[in-house]
């Protein structure tokens, strides 16, 4: 699931673009979205129990804006963010064929590896509201 239209509309006002239809002009917003994208495919695939045994803490401090950046770098090597990549191999591919993207890729990995986090975190927050609501 890409993001919401209106959330790639406030980045790209943010940085400064007016607001366009077309945000395939934009690679950057395409690019987190990718990552949230994948990050929420890979993490819908993964044992519910399991997930949040891993990241859950994570979460807590992420909600609670607790989340150092140390405590930042262990959620990274906690997902392991390479693995996930090449388990949803296919869907970066098809995302990758737009020139704009794939050059914003090697610029700026880092914010889709981000992309990738907020999918997480979308996914443990509809993970954690289940429960509660149960």
């Amino acid at each position: 699931m890409y993001m919401k239209e209106e959330q790639i509309e406030k980045i790209l006002e943010k940085w400064g673009a007016k607001k366009e239809p077309n945000h395939k002009d934009y690679p950057l917003p395409v690019l987190v979205s990718l990552g949230y994208k994948i990050g929420r495919q890979w993490a819908s695939n993964q044992n519910r129990g399991d997930l949040l045994s891993r990241f859950e803490e994570f979460y807590n401090d992420w909600t609670n804006n607790i989340l150092t950046s140390q405590r930042y770098k262990m959620l990274y090597e906690e997902l392991d963010t390479a693995s996930i990549i090449a388990e949803m191999s296919d869907t970066l591919n098809q995302a990758l064929v737009d020139p704009q993207v794939a050059a914003a890729m090697l610029e700026h990995f880092h914010l889709f590896e981000k992309g990738i986090v907020w999918g997480l975190m979308s996914t443990i927050k509809n993970i954690i509201t289940e429960v509660k609501s149960t």
